[in-house]
């Protein structure tokens, strides 16, 4: 196992923690896509150890401690805080997450219950079948990215959630844990060694298997009706394509979405009133490699859906035709620039860039600021280009 410590002094009594390791649900993905799904929210509601979900709040009351586990497609990891004096309890529950999950049969059944209830009262919701229509837009109709529903839980199968939890946490050795905060090395090392060192399982490479999560290509508009309480027009339109995921890329996609975000509110919310605020963000994920998504969002009124979403498009087109107006560049230059100065001081911003370090071999502190600072409009105008020319866009519009 990897352990990194990062000593600080933004705090006097904050440590931060984050445990990655590859694999996450995606050995069960496709044979298994329910249980995989909902094996998050399900591995932790027996609690851990002898202490039930519900005796463990009362067991740590009084301490300034906690850690938990969590998986997604790709990993598995533990999240967790701690002041000085409770580390060694954080470090504890971690132990006996990896060595000690606990199985509650009661507290499963109260949970399916719950959830199925949620899940009942969702489907009259309109935001669910917008949110549904995006999905199926995006991933077409892939089992892994549909929303669970209340009829799915009867193939929940709770030993063998535990089971598959076993599987991907029993070997702490895939894991590389960051420690940032107040941290004196020579206190924090016993207690490391004596509850992650001390771990029992094998030094193996956590495996990730690939499991199909591509976006359906080409343009596609649907516009669909639904019942409402208040009527309104959701708009959602969404750029997909391919762009290397390097640093240079991840700063332009920082950029464009906030330039939009600048130029929206000038565009579609002052000078039209159409809307309290448009949505736009944007990612490169790092799996599928590369894989590129910059959605855009809002509510109208029905009669202004057209006429906005025109707007839109166009200010989209004319980012990538001529390049984004040198006013709202600056703008944006002069956020990230604050917004790096603000994160220096910030725990969580240490322990997320050592954790991609280390653990993805991805640096994307040093050299980040330069890099903002290098950036022109052309860069954008490019970027934005090279992202709207591979002609993949999806319109989802709901009405009343």
């Amino acid at each position: 196992m990897k352990v990194i410590l990062k000593n600080t002094d933004f705090k006097d009594d904050e440590i931060r923690m984050t445990g990655t390791s590859a694999g996450g649900y995606s050995p069960y993905a496709v044979q298994d896509p329910v249980n995989s799904k909902m094996m998050n929210a399900v591995m932790r509601v027996g609690g851990v150890g002898n202490f039930s979900a519900t005796d463990l709040p009362k067991v740590l009351a009084g301490k300034t401690a906690s850690a938990s586990p969590g998986i997604s497609l790709t990993t598995q990891d533990f999240n967790g805080s701690s002041s000085i004096k409770d580390f060694e309890t954080m470090l504890q529950l971690v132990y006996l997450y990896f060595t000690a999950p606990r199985k509650d049969s009661d507290a499963f059944q109260s949970f399916v219950q719950r959830t199925e209830t949620q899940l009942k009262n969702q489907e009259a919701e309109p935001m669910v079948a917008f949110s549904d229509s995006i999905t199926a837009a995006l991933y077409g109709d892939n089992p892994l990215t549909a929303r669970t529903k209340a009829a799915d839980l009867k193939q929940l199968n709770y030993d063998r959630i535990m089971e598959m939890y076993q599987q991907q946490f029993s070997n702490p050795g895939s894991f590389v844990f960051t420690f940032v905060g107040n941290i004196d090395e020579e206190k924090v090392r016993p207690v490391v060694e004596q509850y992650l060192a001390s771990l029992p399982g094998q030094p193996e490479k956590g495996e990730f298997t690939r499991v199909p999560m591509s976006f359906t290509p080409g343009k596609m508009e649907n516009i669909f009706t639904r019942e409402m309480q208040n009527p309104k027009a959701s708009v959602f339109n969404a750029v997909t394509g391919n762009m290397e995921r390097n640093m240079k890329n991840q700063i332009l996609m920082s950029m464009f979405d906030q330039i939009l975000d600048i130029v929206y509110t000038e565009k579609v919310r002052e000078e039209e009133g159409g809307t309290y605020g448009v949505y736009a963000g944007g990612s490169i994920s790092r799996y599928p490699e590369g894989q590129t998504l910059l959605q855009i969002m809002f509510d109208t009124d029905p009669e202004k859906k057209g006429q906005l979403n025109e707007i839109i498009l166009m200010q989209l087109n004319e980012i990538a035709a001529n390049g984004p107006r040198e006013s709202d560049f600056i703008k944006v230059k002069e956020y990230l620039n604050k917004n790096y100065a603000e994160n220096l001081k910030e725990n969580s911003y240490w322990v997320h860039i050592l954790d991609q370090l280390y653990f993805y071999g991805e640096d994307m502190h040093t050299g980040y600021i330069d890099a903002v600072n290098a950036m022109t409009p052309q860069d954008v105008q490019q970027f934005a280009n090279e992202l709207l020319s591979q002609g993949n866009l999806k319109t989802i519009i709901m009405v009343p």
